[in-house]
């Protein structure tokens, strides 16, 4: 069954009252179970880590590793090897990765030489053996480039662990999880050049170090893992961060540390329209002339994993959102940080709008990495170029998937004008 609040929950905030998803439990029960044995996990892992949301600020730590030799690995975490595959493959590779977790609180990250000798041993002391070393592998392991042979030793049998697979709307799927007493590194990680420098610089701001990693190459998917596992920032403020929050303050950072230099480049003539669709996700992004504002339009419809058919929403003007896009979430941010590295390619200034309509073939969630590499490849195709906003509307009227698209909209009018107030905000 589905609920009238089910696109603005997507299994995460229990607005139903029943304590567990009964639709992700549906798309469980297509995936087969893990089966796996006595107390060690031995495999390499592509890197991968994850840290957890539940009892925030003690949360759950630690790598993912399949219990076996796979070839390739590194393709488990990379988003462009995943978008060309069908979601049932996804969940098959995603579903291997099993998933170590030991509890720490989030301040464990800071660096030792931002204290003094005094609170270090406060927080030593606080900190069992264990879990500081469960804590280095971890982080060892995020900034490597590349696979790791590691070891995760379970604190029980491995046989009486639930075996079903870990879901989330903005993460990616992963297999089960288990509670670790020990990790090891069986061999030395691959570090680039520019990690090393950003997680080794405890006086460099997360934000400056996050963008010199992006322009520097660093995959977006390595820079979180590093967010998310305490390793950038002024030592002393470094904490860990739940992979979910990581994931959307970097789409959000590294857009915010870029969009004020939109105003140094020519703006856009015209409106240029882009099309695209790629595992039952349908989009239409529109850039117009600047200056730059960003809204989203989004739909689960009928038959779709959130499918009751309410339209999401949420938008910002030249000033920026002052508010979490509360009604899209995580896919507003990917999208937007897509728009604005294309932005920066062709030299141009301007608006944008998206439509993002959601079908059955999309029967699973898989992440916002979806939204963002989807964006970031119908941006590099051809688009239709209209002269004036009367006939891209037109054009949308007759590719939107989404019937009553223009009774939200604020900056493609055609529906709704917008305030001068709202303009501005």
């Amino acid at each position: 069954m589905v609920y009238p609040y089910c696109s603005a929950c997507k299994g995460t905030r229990d607005l139903c009252k029943l304590g567990r998803c009964p639709l992700l439990d549906g798309v469980r029960s297509r995936v087969p179970d893990l089966e796996v044995k006595g107390r060690v996990v031995d495999g390499p892992s592509p890197p991968s880590v994850f840290v957890g949301t539940y009892g925030y600020p003690r949360i759950s730590v630690g790598p993912l590793a399949p219990p076996m030799a796979i070839p390739g690995p590194e393709r488990l975490e990379s988003s462009s090897y995943l978008y060309g595959r069908e979601v049932s493959e996804i969940y098959s590779f995603r579903s291997s990765l099993i998933r170590g977790k030991h509890k720490l609180n989030v301040k464990m990250a800071k660096d030792p030489r931002s204290m003094g000798s005094e609170r270090l041993y406060e927080v030593e002391k606080g900190l069992p053996l264990r879990g500081r070393k469960v804590l280095s592998a971890t982080q060892e392991l995020a900034r490597s480039a590349r696979s790791v042979d590691i070891e995760m030793s379970s604190i029980k049998d491995l046989s009486t662990m639930a075996s079903n697979p870990t879901l989330g709307s903005i993460t990616m799927p992963m297999g089960p999880s288990i509670d670790v007493s020990k990790v090891s590194l069986l061999e030395n990680p691959g570090v680039p050049l520019s990690v090393e420098r950003a997680t080794s610089d405890t006086d460099l701001l997360a934000s400056s170090a996050s963008l010199e990693m992006y322009r520097a190459g660093v995959p977006i998917e390595h820079i979180i893992k590093l967010l998310s596992i305490g390793l950038l920032g002024e030592g002393k403020r470094r904490r860990l961060v739940p992979t979910r929050w990581a994931i959307t303050a970097m789409d959000d950072t590294l857009f915010n540390e870029r969009k004020g230099r939109l105003s140094d480049l020519t703006g856009l003539d015209g409106y240029r329209l882009y099309m695209g669709e790629r595992l039952g996700n349908h989009f239409l992004v529109i850039l117009f002339p600047p200056p730059f504002r960003f809204e989203m339009l989004e739909q689960w419809q009928r038959g779709s994993l959130w499918g009751e058919g309410n339209i999401a929403y949420d938008w910002e003007g030249p000033r920026g959102r002052r508010k979490y896009a509360s009604s899209i979430t995580g896919a507003y941010y990917s999208a937007r940080l897509s728009i604005l590295d294309h932005l920066f390619q062709i030299g141009r200034n301007a608006g944008a709008a998206v439509l993002r309509w959601i079908t059955d073939e999309y029967w699973a969630p898989l992440g916002v990495w979806v939204i963002r590499e989807t964006v970031r490849r119908l941006l590099e195709t051809a688009p239709e170029v209209h002269p004036d906003m009367e006939g891209v509307v037109k054009r949308i009227d007759q590719l939107s998937g989404i019937a009553r698209w223009r009774t939200r909209c604020r900056f493609l009018t055609g529906g709704r004008e917008t305030t001068l107030e709202e303009f501005s905000s």
